[in-house]
């Protein structure tokens, strides 16, 4: 932007509040007129928005990104109009012979057109409400910089759009169809702006090829209208201007998805780059988990409850798994399942207090999995989050029957566990800071630092650890750090402990 315009914005930080102040500052540059250049840096900062809000919306179900989103969409659908037009004049004028009659009549056309588009898109222009924009921009802002400042959370997301972008191309390059190449332009659009908002020192390395192959599938995009137009017109024009057009458009076309091809055609294209610089295999589990954190941190009422309980729950479990008490060839990721339980089983109370494990189950199986992620690994965590309280989860249980026995019992035990770390997230043990496993001559000893021993125990923390032992097969001792066993003990304490 030059000196003489009234506002400035730091290209380092362009972010949701970036491009809803742009918004405001394009729009109040449109005048009456509504020329092709400000029309067109409107839209482009309207569509940021749009794309943002398309990812926080699965994300953040309590934000008014609704509404934002209606009143974003419309301005833009309604500018869209008139800059196809513009855009398509620019063509006829570029590629047309000057003062050849077809190029004056196909231009005369267009301004037509473009002057009926001027109207709709004016009245749009004008019922935008920059009141309610600002206040959106105040209260959207901060949930879209919690987000983003999880790199793990974000390289989930940009991964998803990315495998689209990936197939998409290789759906193009294939069928080789108008239909294909638009859907991937608009994919790769989505993949551009969502590095930039999300993984901005990404963007900074693959800005040039991001805009490149986007410019390319772009003006392919724009003479595919053009092209269009030209069948439209068919009485406007003579079969020998017709052809013309036809050819001068179809050589132009395939010289730009040469172009195209060129550039991403072996190793060394960008898809392929930009994929490297995404989590690689081994952690894009992580990343999906992440990912999952934010989903549950917007509809958890209390999420560093939550994060506490997952803290425990993976020290449970890793001092069970140091003990031999968890199957290592299990045929799914139990840890993970855990965690992912462990975060978001209080989900549910998004919808409803009463019997919210139920709806926490239904709420985690109808989610699409992140990156790095199954169906049935989210199955399995909507399974255990289910038991975390309530009735005692039972092998024979209605919800248990679709699984394998082994697996039913694996369950079982990922299901007590959880329960008993929330239990020592009940009020009477709240001092309690960290979890240690033994196994002392087949009786399971949880040392629990901060734990002070209640006679009776509360009932939760009682039913827990039944549970528990009935799940593992063996006695199960609470007590405190420093508490001594008579008898070898067989396994040491866990030293692995990466809580929530």
């Amino acid at each position: 932007m030059s000196a003489s315009q009234p506002r400035t914005f730091d290209s380092q930080k362009k972010d949701l509040a970036y491009w809803m102040e742009q918004v405001l500052g394009e729009h109040s540059k449109l005048g009456r007129g509504l020329s092709a250049e400000p029309v067109h840096d409107l839209r482009v900062a309207l569509r940021r928005c749009i794309l943002i809000v398309e990812v926080m919306r699965g994300l953040d179900p309590q934000g008014n990104w609704k509404p934002m989103s209606k009143a974003a969409k419309r301005v833009f659908r309604d500018l869209g109009a008139l800059r196809d037009t513009q855009v398509l004049m620019g063509w006829v004028e570029r590629l047309g012979p000057g003062g050849e009659a077809s190029t004056l009549k196909l231009a005369a056309e267009m301004k037509a057109r473009q002057e009926r588009n001027r109207a709709s898109a004016q009245e749009a222009v004008r019922d935008f409400d920059r009141k309610k924009w600002r206040t959106w921009a105040r209260e959207l802002s901060a949930r879209f910089r919690h987000v983003a400042a999880s790199k793990a959370a974000c390289e989930s997301l940009v991964l998803e759009i990315w495998d689209s972008v990936r197939d998409l191309h290789l759906r193009a390059q294939k069928s080789r169809s108008r239909l294909a190449y638009h859907r991937l332009r608009v994919q790769l659009k989505k993949f551009r702006y969502a590095v930039e908002n999300f993984l901005p020192a990404a963007y900074a390395a693959w800005e040039s090829d991001l805009k490149s192959l986007q410019d390319l599938l772009g003006e392919v995009h724009d003479l595919d209208l053009l092209s269009r137009e030209i069948v439209r017109k068919d009485l406007l024009l003579d079969e020998a201007s017709r052809t013309w057009w036809r050819n001068k458009l179809d050589v132009e076309r395939a010289a730009r998805l040469q172009r195209y091809r060129a550039k991403t055609a072996g190793k060394a294209s960008p898809l392929w780059i930009w994929r490297e610089g995404l989590p690689v295999e081994k952690d894009v589990r992580a990343a999906g988990l992440a990912k999952l954190a934010e989903w549950a941190y917007f509809v958890t009422p209390d999420f560093p409850q939550a994060r506490r309980i997952a803290k425990f729950s993976l020290q449970l479990y890793d001092g069970f798994a140091s003990c031999g008490l968890i199957p290592d060839d299990s045929g799914y990721e139990g840890r993970s399942i855990l965690h992912a339980a462990a975060l978001l089983q209080e989900v549910g109370r998004f919808r409803r207090n009463k019997a919210h494990h139920k709806e926490s189950y239904r709420m985690i199986r109808s989610i699409s999995p992140p990156a790095g992620w199954s169906k049935r690994d989210l199955e399995l965590a909507a399974l255990v989050a289910r038991f975390h309280r309530g009735g005692l989860p039972r092998p024979d249980h209605k919800f248990m029957k679709a699984y394998s026995l082994p697996l039913r019992q694996s369950i079982l035990l990922l299901s007590a566990l959880l329960r008993l770390a929330n239990a020592f997230c009940t009020k009477p043990y709240r001092a309690v800071r960290r979890l240690q496993v033994e196994n002392c001559s087949g009786v399971i000893l949880v040392r629990a630092d901060g734990y002070v021993g209640m006679d009776p125990p509360a009932p939760k923390f009682s039913a827990a650890k039944h549970l528990v032992e009935f799940a593992c097969h063996h006695p199960v001792h609470i007590l405190p750090p420093g508490t001594q066993i008579p008898g070898p003990r067989l396994v040491h304490q866990a030293t692995r402990s990466d809580a929530a």
